[in-house]
């Protein structure tokens, strides 16, 4: 009997802006791969930057529906996100709406940990070889709130990390161009990509980094180190890597969430 032909994969941009996740993908990938080697002694350092992208994009995209919903407060679930403080008085945020776009279990079709276990199973990592990303990620918001954020573990396999603030403070102004770029005049314009498919795309990428830093990273580390960062890289204050971009603060139904560009054009 002939096997079913392998199911293809319908992400939410499809059909309407396909070539445009194209795009931004090739360019992502480019642009990380042109700054980092992928091979070597720095390859690790190149996870934990594709890492970073997925979790601020991850941000960006709840901070962009919560702008849309929290003036309908029987939208918005309590705790689905939250602004919150570290002991030494820096901001930090958390909430269901930024780990959904990271982790399997919050009703979000693609997330980060979906597409990283993929990868890394596909090179040769059992399933029980992963670890708790869910205790993972409750591990980075205690260290948030202990002022002790931004430093990845140490652990078996790593070496010259980078911190996630430090590689997305470079990064994210050429990613978000990226993301928001115009068609180019040779193909035919499409939709925008919505703010909720950047982690998406940016998890696409991050996936196909596991597979291409297998020579130096052992995969298994790999999904760790692209696991980690994103949890840091969605934490950190977005003024962090995207400075003046949004307004955060205590509002009279919960978090006030505002978009600069959008209170510029109001007021105009």
């Amino acid at each position: 009997m002939t096997p079913a032909p392998a199911r293809r994969e319908r992400f939410p941009w499809e059909p309407e802006s396909i070539n445009r996740a194209n795009l931004a993908q090739a360019a992502l990938r480019q642009l990380l791969t042109s700054k980092i080697p992928v091979r070597g002694e720095h390859s690790q350092i190149l996870l934990v930057a594709a890492g970073a992208l997925v979790g601020f994009a991850a941000q960006n995209a709840a901070l962009e529906q919560g702008e849309l919903l929290t003036s309908r407060r029987d939208l918005v679930a309590p705790e689905s996100l939250m602004l919150r403080q570290t002991k030494d008085g820096r901001r930090f945020l958390g909430g269901r709406w930024i780990n959904a776009a990271l982790l399997l279990g919050y009703g979000h079709g693609f997330p980060l940990q979906r597409f990283v276990v993929q990868a890394a199973a596909a090179a040769g990592v059992k399933r029980t070889e992963f670890a708790d990303y869910w205790e993972l990620e409750r591990r980075v918001t205690k260290a948030s709130a202990d002022g002790e954020f931004g430093q990845l573990e140490a652990g078996e396999g790593r070496t010259m990390l980078g911190r996630p603030q430090d590689l997305l403070r470079v990064l994210w102004p050429s990613v978000r161009r990226i993301f928001i770029a115009p068609m180019p005049m040779e193909v035919a314009d499409e939709p925008m990509l919505n703010e909720a498919h950047w982690p998406i795309v940016a998890s696409l990428v991050a996936a196909k980094l596991i597979a291409l830093t297998a020579e130096s990273t052992p995969p298994g580390v790999a999904a760790g180190l692209v696991m980690e960062a994103a949890f840091i890289g969605s934490k950190l204050d977005p003024e962090t890597a995207d400075a003046g971009r949004w307004t955060l603060g205590p509002g009279v139904r919960g978090l006030h969430i505002a978009r600069d560009d959008r209170q510029r054009r109001a007021i105009a």
